[in-house]
């Protein structure tokens, strides 16, 4: 006879009605994320004002190695739990504690380690920036699980919430502390205030208290798989923070204070937009990955949908980046410009790769993407090497353009070996949304030759709203893309009728 409080992490009623539930789930995140880009763009557009980029960029040399130990403060033991078809109380349970004492580990590593990092980039101040920030990992260790079984259970309205209220903290706390003349210091206590008000909230919202560790609750799986994942993760997080360490090594503060915020402006869309519908994405596949035929029309309906509509977003960004910098950075940052450019380009990567990696941990195979996160790792530190021949921006060209023609097409590859869909059919739901996104560029860079406008407010209006005609018109024309559009607008429907909302 099962445990009554093992009822609690039954995702059994999750794999009936799940197009729907999906789809309800993905409105809810994609409105919440509105909310949150307004907040994103209003704090970068104030604290920009407010701070230097040399302060930026000290606290980016930090977060290099701070955002690493949270993948391992993680351990993959999230995604453990929301793949795992049955789950017990009692692993949750060990999870937890096993999240929990890793949490305190990476505290007192971050503050042991703090003079070190220091002495890497000869800069004092950050001893005691990488000791504040090591908090986090105490503080967030405590929730990891809690946010799982939300996930788990596809609750994304208490998610939602959550991140919307936390943000709102972070924020507030992070402009009122640079208005009081902290300096960097702001964008130390708003991260730290992010992860207090997260875990507080995860707590209440799931209303779960851990058991004590106990032996024979089946957990060694668990661990097995969150090992595998939270090595992929290591490896992913320092191929992608390889660059910005070349950059500040070779650059300093103020050349990592530049490519900093074009990072963060380029990846907002990404940032903002992909990681709700990723984390819809885990257990939509996860529940499906026992039917082949499925799986591979679900992976390439999403793929189809997912490069509709995030590359001609991207690429329009690589055009207006000269009125985006000013609008949102101010005078001072022209120089973000064209490292804004190229990233911008390189973002289109991004959602692709993001998806085939939840494609891959879905299916329940971590250890294939803790491959080719080595190979990936490899390619970057090649290109790196050659690029900083070049300097700070050689460095940033050779990442984002290894990522495009190399390691983009590598991955499609290497995960079409071990998920239900061939190469060729990745290729195909990438190719027609590709020409339309190029063409919509050349449209609109030709436009920007001949209507000179000054104020970037009225330039980035009239362009995206040309883009916004251009680059629909131009899908309508060819068959895959027209009937991607459809398709959408059909979920769109979905998402607003009553049926679904009664659900």
């Amino acid at each position: 006879m099962s445990n009554p409080k093992d009822q609690v992490f039954n995702a059994d009623h999750l794999k009936t009605g799940m197009k729907e539930r999906a789809v309800k789930s993905a409105g809810i995140t994609l409105a919440t994320q509105g909310i949150k880009l307004i907040l994103q763009m209003g704090s970068v557009a104030i604290l920009a004002r407010l701070l230097q980029p040399s302060d930026f960029g000290l606290v980016a040399m930090v977060t290099v190695f701070t955002g690493l130990a949270l993948k391992f403060m993680e351990g993959g033991l999230s995604m453990a739990t929301i793949q795992r078809d049955q789950i017990t109380h009692a692993q949750v349970s060990n999870l937890f504690w096993v999240n929990g004492v890793l949490g305190v580990c990476l505290c007192l590593l971050g503050v042991l380690i703090s003079p070190l990092v220091a002495a890497i980039y000869d800069e004092p101040r950050l001893t005691m920036v990488m000791a504040a920030m090591s908090l986090t990992f105490l503080i967030g260790g405590l929730s990891v699980q809690h946010d799982a079984l939300l996930r788990r259970q596809m609750r994304f309205k208490a998610i939602s919430v959550i991140d919307i209220a936390s943000m709102v903290a972070s924020v507030v706390a992070g402009i009122v502390a640079a208005w009081a003349g902290l300096e960097y210091w702001a964008l130390v206590i708003s991260p730290v205030v992010l992860f207090s008000a997260q875990t507080i909230m995860r707590w209440i919202s799931t209303r779960w208290m851990p058991s004590m560790m106990s032996r024979g609750s089946g957990v060694r799986p668990l661990l097995g798989f969150g090992a595998n994942l939270t090595g992929a993760n290591f490896i992913g997080y320092f191929a992608g923070n390889l660059t910005p360490f070349a950059v500040g090594y070779i650059g300093g503060p103020q050349s990592l204070g530049l490519f900093n915020r074009a990072n963060m402006l380029t990846s907002i869309p990404s940032s903002q937009m992909l990681p709700p519908v990723m984390n819809v994405l885990q257990p939509t596949l996860a529940r499906v990955v026992d039917d082949p035929k499925r799986l591979r029309s679900t992976i390439t309906s999403i793929m189809g949908k997912l490069v509709l509509c995030t590359m001609f977003v991207t690429l329009t960004m690589a055009v207006l980046a000269d009125w985006v910098i000013q609008l949102f950075l101010g005078s001072g940052w022209e120089g973000a410009v064209p490292i804004f450019r190229i990233l911008a380009v390189f973002s289109l990567v991004e959602p692709i790769a993001g998806f085939l990696a939840v494609s891959l941990v879905a299916v329940g195979n971590a250890k294939a993407l803790l491959r080719w996160k080595a190979i990936t790792l490899f390619i970057l530190i090649v290109s790196v090497g050659i690029g900083s021949s070049w300097g700070a921006f050689g460095v940033v060209a050779a990442y984002a353009l290894s990522g495009l023609f190399i390691r983009l097409p590598g991955f499609l590859y290497y995960s079409s070996r071990f998920l239900p869909v061939t190469f060729g059919e990745f290729i195909k739901a990438l190719m027609p949304s590709g020409i339309c996104a190029l063409a919509t560029i050349a449209a609109l860079y030709s436009l920007k030759q001949f209507i000179l406008i000054e104020n970037p407010i009225a330039g980035l209006l009239v362009f995206i709203a040309s883009a916004a005609v251009i680059y629909p018109a131009l899908c309508l024309l060819i068959k895959p893309t027209r009937r991607e559009l459809v398709e959408i607008l059909d979920l769109l429907k979905l998402l607003t009728s009553r049926k679904l909302a009664s659900k």
